[in-house]
């Protein structure tokens, strides 16, 4: 999972040195650019609570580490308000800038969480929970974000979409990683996730509904949710796009919903942290990618980093 989706974005507040706080409302007045008018209509359609704006965000792994640095400020400028950052990758990964990228981006005023690629054949669920939570540390401070488990196809094996295990076995494992995530961190951890993944390799179960869903859905304006959930809390909507700043990335959405209504950044110490302001909040409407139109079954991981 390493992109996230677009929205209008709403003001970041600060409380103290580092804990942001992302709240959603609609800009009054503000109307999108020509050019992004289809996305604006699509954040429209998707979103669950009438009125209300998703906010902009991005997922990213050590594949948007290239020649150049990312810069979290002009991603900020342009709209950008969090970002999931990959933080390891089973029993045996850990991605090596997810501290530097974590400080970067609470720096610019991005909320940040961290998000583990899960995979079921090689450890079990409950010890990927606590690899992930060793490696991120920070989790265990009281202004912690849930971790985020990225439910997808094996990336190492062709056509084992699952892992090779049964759906029963796949449920073990998830039922593991979110019992040792809620035990050492407090939080439901959010499961990223397609809708036909999860029917195939979970038969649909309802066992996590307390889990906020996030939701990988390509190229229309009202994703299929899985029945498990009434609603999706993240929506990643394109897994091409490209935003100054970064380059290519996945591009995603998120909207306060009863499971989590608030997103606040990891507890790193920060000074320049500001609040959105209103000309930001419109310039970002201004800016921005049009939703991917390419309909894919969860091919965007590409493996270990």
């Amino acid at each position: 999972m390493d992109m996230l989706r677009r929205v209008v974005l709403l003001p970041v507040t600060t409380t103290g040195a580092a804990t942001l706080v992302l709240s959603l409302a609609t800009a009054p007045g503000a109307h999108a650019a020509p050019g992004l008018a289809a996305d604006a209509a699509a954040a429209r359609a998707a979103v669950v609570r009438p009125g209300a704006w998703p906010a902009r965000g991005l997922d990213i792994s050590s594949y948007q580490h290239g020649r150049t640095p990312i810069d979290w400020r002009l991603l900020a400028r342009h709209g950008i308000s969090f970002v999931a950052v990959k933080v390891s990758e089973g029993t045996y990964y850990r991605n090596p800038y997810y501290q530097s990228d974590g400080r970067g981006a609470v720096t610019a005023g991005l909320a940040v969480m961290p998000y583990v690629f899960a995979n079921p054949a090689s450890a079990g669920g409950a010890a990927t929970a606590r690899y992930a939570v060793r490696v991120t540390g920070s989790l265990r401070r009281p202004a912690q974000l849930p971790l985020v488990v990225d439910l997808e196809n094996d990336p190492y094996k062709a056509g084992a979409d699952c892992y090779g295990l049964n759906r029963r076995s796949i449920i073990r494992w998830i039922a593991g990683f979110v019992g040792q995530a809620r035990a050492l961190t407090g939080k439901w951890p959010v499961i990223y996730t397609g809708a036909i993944w999860w029917q195939e390799c979970t038969g649909a179960t309802s066992r996590f509904r307390r889990d906020p869903l996030w939701l990988a859905a390509f190229g229309g304006t009202r994703p299929a949710v899985p029945s498990t959930w009434r609603h999706w809390t993240f929506w990643q909507y394109n897994d091409a796009g490209r935003l100054p700043g970064i380059g290519p990335s996945d591009l995603d959405y998120y909207q306060p919903t009863g499971d989590l209504p608030a997103l606040r950044p990891l507890p790193w110490r920060t000074s320049g942290a500001r609040p959105a302001s209103r000309a930001r909040i419109l310039a970002a409407r201004r800016s921005g990618m049009r939703p991917g139109t390419r309909v894919r079954h969860l091919v965007r991981h590409r493996g270990r980093p």
